[in-house]
């Protein structure tokens, strides 16, 4: 499986704080929320799968993970 590399620091540069929702292709912030659930709601007016992130001053030490459609927390 190849890897893409996808730079996170310059994708959520405008972002300080709240959670951004990330496209499929990884190439574009489509939403953001001041709280995960605010952007998991917003995240329902798009098909695409979307990849949530918190939006931070350092990504150093980030771990993600992966909701699909319909998922809860």
């Amino acid at each position: 499986m190849k890897q893409n590399k996808i730079n996170f620091v310059n994708l959520l540069k405008r972002y300080k704080d709240g959670w951004v929702g990330i496209s499929q292709d990884h190439k574009r912030v489509i939403l953001w929320g001041k709280t995960l659930n605010e952007a998991i709601k917003k995240s329902k007016e798009f098909k695409e799968k979307v990849y949530y992130f918190p939006a931070g001053e350092s990504y150093s030490n980030f771990v993600g993970f992966i909701l699909t459609h319909g998922s809860t927390l």
